[in-house]
Formats: structure tokens, C-alpha cells, sequence
């Protein structure tokens, strides 16, 4: 089977799971704090894809670390995707699972990058004209400085990029002097 698909179908069927029982926005706290896990604790990742250690051992270290923290569903899930050999799929599965709660939720990602921190105002003004756009019910936004772009912005919405930063625009111009 394709890995997209299993990641796809996993998700769906955690965040169906989480509806049928009024906590997908608890699950989706619990994802997200695994994602950070999965991509941040090298330690807890090496632990996900050793194939020394049992997936009976991968649980209950799971467990020790989530048991009281996470929603009984989450810790179920993983057990059931470690029994069923698929850890190596948890990155996309948790990816996939935020994804389409926020379709569900119709939220908005949006990602501004600039050279230098914006102000409160100014991320909030931004926020305003994407929840403007098609009367969204919210909007996540996350904020990024980057030097190497001189000025201005880029404005990610989901899957689309608006750039509006120095650098692209001195790349255009150096284009057009060639």
C-alpha cells in the first residue's frame, strides 16, 4: 500500500474516532505535542524507529512518558500503530491528522515571514484580511523572522505563497537586467 495512503487513512480514522467521541480538539493538542516529539526529541525518535526494542517496550515508554497527559484515544492509537508496525509513518500521520482538522475547523495556516519581528498590529491586520477573505472562523498564524530577505514579506495561506519580500524583488529586477 501506498505510504500516503496509509498515513491519509490512519489519520481520517483517528480524527473520525476523536469526533464520534466530542475530543478532537484534545487529540489534536496530543498530535501536536507528538509531532514536536517526533521532530525535536532525537531521543524519542530513535526509540520509534529501533527495531531492537518491542513494540511492547515502544508502548509502555510511550505510556510512561503520555499516560495522564494524553486522551485515553491517543495512547490507544499509538499502541495500535505500533502493534500494527506503522511508527514509522507517525511523522505523516500526525501531519495529515492537523491537517484535516483544520479543514474541519476551517482554519487557515498562515506563516508570515519577514526580516525582522513584526508588531503586534501588523500580524493582527494580516490575520484580519485572511479571516476577511472567505469569512473564516479563525486563523493560525505563525510568525517567522528571516535576514536574507531584506524587506517586506512573505505571506503563506495555506498552500499558497505571497511574496512580497526585497530579495525576490531584486531577483526580478537582476533577471530583467541579463
Amino acid at each position: 500500500m501506498n505510504n500516503s495512503k496509509i498515513s491519509v487513512r490512519y489519520a481520517k480514522a483517528l480524527l473520525q474516532t476523536a469526533v464520534e467521541q466530542k475530543i478532537e480538539t484534545e487529540v489534536k493538542g496530543d498530535v501536536a505535542v507528538l509531532l514536536d516529539c517526533i521532530n525535536g526529541a532525537e531521543d524519542f525518535k530513535a526509540v520509534l524507529d529501533s527495531p531492537v526494542i518491542s513494540p511492547n517496550d515502544k508502548i509502555k515508554i510511550f505510556n510512561s512518558m503520555f499516560e495522564g497527559k494524553f486522551q485515553k484515544l491517543t495512547l490507544d492509537f499509538f499502541a495500535m500503530t505500533v502493534k500494527n508496525k506503522r511508527e514509522n509513518f507517525l511523522k505523516i500521520i500526525c501531519m495529515n491528522y492537523l491537517g484535516f482538522y483544520a479543514q474541519r475547523k476551517n482554519i487557515r495556516k498562515v506563516v508570515i515571514t519577514s526580516a525582522a519581528k513584526l508588531d503586534k498590529d501588523t500580524a493582527s491586520k494580516i490575520s484580519s484580511l485572511v479571516k476577511g477573505q472567505d469569512e473564516t472562523s479563525s486563523v493560525e498564524l505563525f510568525e517567522k523572522t528571516d535576514e536574507s530577505i531584506i524587506g517586506g514579506l512573505i505571506v503563506q495561506i495555506d498552500d499558497k505563497v505571497y511574496d512580497a519580500s526585497i530579495r525576490t524583488q531584486l531577483k526580478k529586477v537582476k533577471e530583467k537586467l541579463k
